[in-house]
């Protein structure tokens, strides 16, 4: 399995070049996993008011199956190679959208954002092409 992650700014273009590499990937043949970190909990799937929110206070893990999707909440460490290890198995990428500070993840910078690891720095999704090039090349490195 190979893990990289996309590291920028806020509104850098992070989401919209992983949605090209996550398409261009996937034409290609192979499965790819994707996760999105949070660090501030900005993000909501759900209200706490609602069902699940309610009942994730008191259980460890709550899924929300619906016809095409499955949404799971679960109580566990920020750590990257936990989640993959997890929810991973299989994959043949893995791509994390942040992460920044997690060293042992190569990056790919969008912009001139400050990170550790980083491996290729690109403007945007034009450059989507590049990464696929290098992952292609790049030889599986989780764990890591």
């Amino acid at each position: 399995m190979k893990v990289i992650a996309i590291v920028g700014y806020h509104n850098s273009g992070k989401t919209s070049l992983i949605e090209v590499l996550v398409k261009m990937l996937t034409e290609k043949g192979f499965k790819v996993g994707y996760i999105k970190h949070d660090p501030k909990g900005h993000a909501q799937t759900d209200r706490e008011d609602k069902d699940t929110g309610r009942i994730f206070k008191w259980a460890p893990r709550v899924v929300l199956s619906q016809k095409d999707k499955l949404t799971l909440w679960d109580k566990m460490e920020d750590d990257p190679v936990e989640i993959i290890g997890e929810f991973f198995r299989g994959f043949d990428v893995v791509i994390l959208e942040g992460f920044k500070a997690y060293r042992d993840i190569p990056k790919i910078a969008v912009g001139d954002v400050e990170a550790s690891s980083v491996i290729l720095r690109v403007e945007g999704k034009d450059q989507a092409g590049h990464i696929i090039e290098l992952l292609e090349r790049m030889e599986d490195n989780f764990p890591w």
